[in-house]
């Protein structure tokens, strides 16, 4: 009994120090995020509920719909990584519950559509191309499926297409991601010493992150970091498996031509969900990578290369 008095003090001790060395960086971080979202986007307010967004760049419309545990600034750096900043005028959403874009009482992946052409109208943009990234899959889709006319081209990275799949990331793992979520301290932490680990939690197995290039590194340091704070961003993420289970995804009306790109060592969302889709939509390519991971990090060149001549072949749009 004595020992373990003795132990557990001494972890008591330890995490205060840590604490205390540590507390004021992640102050000074959780201060520059927060003034970086206020700065960034604007909410445009209708009487189906309101959504946050932020427009950047000139050219060819892009509507991007992020990630879970992600918001408008996810899917901003998701178009330059995957699509680059030259070309494009990029409408990136913060999708129900995440950051200043609040959860209806009707919450739907319909009503999330339908609230994205709301929004374009608002703009005064006619027709785009519609990428969406993980958990954004689901409204992607039903988007282009729901407004054919207002959809070019649709692409899915590392998209959800279902509610489950085979191989999808266990519950048990899913909801240690969901605990770290709730604190941005403990999610902060993470970032900063236990990278790996964080990012296996995350669907990039830790033989992935061992290989990557220091760019690759790069990337997924900054994916990790535009997700400060991350407790603004926790009732999304539930808020979307709900939405899933109960709603599925229309594909019967989809008349874009459809761009999958997946890995098959996503340990997040296994790539069933791009099959699924592929199967599902009728004008679909799809592309996997033997390895990659969630979101695919290294594969960026390839998928950079993909992403852009697709591209190519989509007819100018309205602009």
């Amino acid at each position: 009994m004595k020992v373990l008095l003795i132990i557990i003090t001494i972890l008591v001790c330890v995490a205060i120090l840590l604490f205390i060395i540590t507390y004021p960086s992640y102050h000074r971080e959780m201060r520059g995020a927060r003034n970086r979202l206020l700065a960034d986007s604007k909410v445009f307010k209708t009487d189906h509920g309101d959504i946050e967004y932020s427009v950047k760049g000139e050219g060819t419309p892009v509507l991007l719909l992020h990630g879970a545990g992600g918001g408008f600034d996810q899917g901003l750096w998701g178009g330059k990584v995957y699509l680059g900043q030259v070309g494009y005028k990029f409408i990136s959403v913060s999708r129900f519950g995440f950051l200043r874009s609040p959860i209806p009482a009707q919450a739907s992946i319909g009503a999330q559509a339908r609230l994205y052409c709301a929004l374009l109208d608002y703009l005064n943009i006619g027709r785009v191309i519609v990428v969406g990234v993980s958990a954004g899959g689901p409204s992607a889709t039903q988007f282009a499926n729901d407004y054919p006319d207002r959809c070019s081209a649709l692409i899915l990275l590392s998209a959800v297409s279902m509610a489950q799949a085979p191989g999808d990331k266990d519950p048990f793992y899913v909801n240690i991601i969901h605990l770290i979520q709730q604190s941005d301290y403990v999610y902060w932490l993470f970032t900063k010493f236990m990278q790996s680990f964080i990012l296996n939690l995350m669907g990039i197995p830790s033989k992935v992150y061992k290989n990557f290039t220091p760019e690759q590194k790069e990337l997924a340091q900054e994916m990790l970091d535009i997700m400060h704070p991350m407790s603004q961003r926790y009732k999304g993420t539930i808020n979307d498996g709900k939405m899933i289970e109960f709603h599925g995804i229309a594909t019967n009306n989809i008349s874009a031509t459809t761009l999958i790109l997946h890995a098959k060592d996503d340990a997040l969302v296994s790539y069933g969900h791009a099959e699924n889709a592929h199967q599902r939509i009728k004008q679909s390519k799809l592309l996997l990578f033997d390895t990659g991971g969630h979101a695919m990090l290294s594969q960026m060149d390839k998928v950079r290369d993909y992403t852009r001549r697709f591209l190519k072949d989509i007819p100018k749009l309205d602009k």
